[in-house]
């Protein structure tokens, strides 16, 4: 980095972290101005070995060099191939999550399948319900009632029952779908 004038509004509290543009400043001073540690000490009003230590820095920031903690046990790629899967058919979109797990006998729990799922930016959320009649279908209706309109004693011969839903066994709640934003009305998404 080149040299420039190094920042005057320094205010500095105890036990906060040191800007970078300051940390700059001081090995700028240090490397460039050729002014000694002594001076820096006074002017930033810091410790010795807190000036010490920012002229021990190989970088401007600290950073982690790779990632620690747990190795990931789905990549990404594997879970990119489970989200394809789940799109394909609207049984597989409602399957829970350990039924996932157990059916392509990952190496991983529920939540932690759901975790990754989450971080690919899929998730679980209520079926979007049948759509509305299309263009299409309120034409087809509208012809058919034209079509019949005069009829008069033909309907006395036909046979009328309500649309009923019986539900024997099972749950009535809407059913749950593992879907990306935007896949809303999806067709595998669309409960029927």
């Amino acid at each position: 980095m080149p040299p420039s004038t190094p920042p005057l509004d320094f205010d500095h509290l105890p036990g906060r972290e040191i800007p970078t543009k300051h940390k700059e400043a001081i090995r700028q001073l240090y490397g460039f101005g050729k002014i000694l540690i002594e001076k820096l000490i006074v002017r930033y009003k810091l410790g010795k070995s807190t000036i010490n230590r920012v002229l021990s820095y190989d970088k401007l920031e600290h950073s982690r060099d790779g990632r620690s903690g747990r190795p990931i046990i789905l990549s990404d790629s594997r879970v990119d191939e489970i989200i394809e899967y789940l799109s394909e058919s609207w049984d597989h979109r409602i399957l829970k999550y350990s039924e996932i797990v157990e059916e392509l006998k990952l190496p991983c729990s529920a939540a932690g399948l759901e975790l990754r799922l989450k971080q690919r930016g899929s998730h679980r959320c209520v079926a979007c319900q049948k759509p509305y009649l299309t263009l299409a279908q309120v034409t087809a209706r509208l012809l058919w009632a034209i079509t019949y309109i005069f009829w008069t004693h033909e309907w006395l011969k036909v046979l009328w029952s309500d649309e009923v839903t019986f539900l024997v066994g099972g749950r009535a709640a809407k059913a749950r779908v593992t879907r990306k934003r935007g896949e809303r009305t999806h067709p595998t998404c669309v409960q029927h």
